[in-house]
């Protein structure tokens, strides 16, 4: 019906495209991802964004709906409809509430295609494509007494409101993973060839996310420093940051590519394949989900590459770096992101941080 397809642009860089099913391009679409792209947004941003809409596309077809049609009731239909698919809004169930069809996809992941659905609605309405005004009529103002974080002079206004998305799903709380460092070390003592201990290591001491991993060149590691230069991220503030490695994984890399970046392998990625028919081709994502699958069997530790990720934040917090250096490591444009999403204290943590406190306070008997 619809695909998203990547290009390569003339001047060499990687993008994607909203496309019927005749190859054709869904202009509406790719007119909004243009604008973004000129407005500097990372790649990774606009990939998601292509594959946000083409959702939301796949929707207007099955309802035999024009994108200017869009109002308030349909896109409630549009979230209820990413939540269960098959199942119609219209549709009523009496007494048996176990007949209806399970969620198919998490709260969160419905507000953040419902999110790109509102901005590009709200592009196309500033352009004069479209007459609804999709954000006054999703958002409402709401007093915030009870916010946790004000900003600067946020007490000299006098009736101070927040704007709210009146379609946003509740989202529950999740508890991040995190693993041990003897758990770590079962990991990297089980992979099965020095280019996964390499990944593992990496991942691990540098908090680095799969894809910026992926996407490293030979000439990104500063074997004097210890350092890496993160060459793409999903984030513009997480892009052309330095990371540091010990000096046994700086070693691990350096035997890595005598090994394996040999004369015959054509490719500036560090990671390639090692075997089969794209032996020496750079790594795809689901190759390295694979090698991780494998471990997390072998080892029977459940973790993924962002645990490994969140895993590195809260350890280095637990070692007493202070947060902001963590966010600049993590390559987070706000510290707050750092602090609330990436950072786990232990419980022994919090327990040797309030003794540490208690002895500052303790009253006299």
């Amino acid at each position: 019906m619809f695909k998203v397809q990547s290009i390569i642009t003339l001047l060499g860089e990687e993008r994607w495209m909203v496309l019927h099913n005749n190859g054709e391009p869904v202009i509406p679409v790719m007119k909004f991802i243009k604008y973004k792209d000129s407005l500097g947004k990372a790649p990774n941003t606009l990939k998601t964004y292509c594959y946000h809409l083409k959702i939301f596309w796949c929707f207007l077809n099955e309802k035999n709906k024009d994108y200017k049609e869009v109002d308030l009731s349909l896109l409630t239909e549009f979230i209820h409809w990413l939540r269960k698919p098959t199942d119609d809004i219209n549709t009523i169930y009496l007494n048996d509430t176990k007949k209806l069809p399970y969620a198919k996809r998490t709260e969160s992941s419905v507000n953040l295609i419902t999110n790109c659905v509102i901005e590009f609605l709200d592009y196309q309405w500033r352009s004069g494509q479209i007459f609804f005004n999709v954000k006054s009529k999703v958002t409402k103002e709401v007093h915030n007494t009870r916010r946790k974080y004000r900003k600067f002079l946020d007490h000299i206004t006098n009736t101070p409101t927040t704007k709210i998305n009146i379609l946003k799903l509740k989202e529950p709380k999740r508890k991040i993973k995190t693993i041990t460092t003897k758990q770590a070390e079962l990991i990297h003592i089980t992979c099965n060839n020095i280019r996964d201990e390499l990944m593992i290591r990496i991942l691990y001491e540098g908090g680095l996310r799969a894809s910026e991993l992926l996407s490293l060149w030979i000439e990104d590691f500063n074997i004097n420093d210890g350092s890496i230069t993160v060459r793409e991220s999903k984030t513009q503030a997480g892009e052309k940051r330095k990371v540091y490695v010990s000096n046994e994984t700086i070693n691990l890399f350096q035997d890595y590519i005598i090994d394996y970046h040999t004369n015959d392998v054509d490719s500036n990625y560090v990671f390639i394949n090692l075997k089969g028919k794209n032996k020496g081709q750079p790594m795809q994502y689901w190759a390295l989900q694979a090698v991780i699958r494998i471990l997390s069997k072998k080892t029977k530790v459940d973790f993924t590459a962002h645990t490994l990720r969140h895993t590195c934040a809260t350890q280095l917090y637990d070692l007493g770096m202070d947060a902001g250096i963590i966010q600049k490591l993590l390559g987070h444009a706000q510290v707050q992101t750092t602090l609330n999403m990436y950072i786990h204290p232990s419980e022994e943590t919090i327990r040797k941080h309030w003794d540490e406190a208690q002895q500052h306070r303790r009253m006299r008997k």
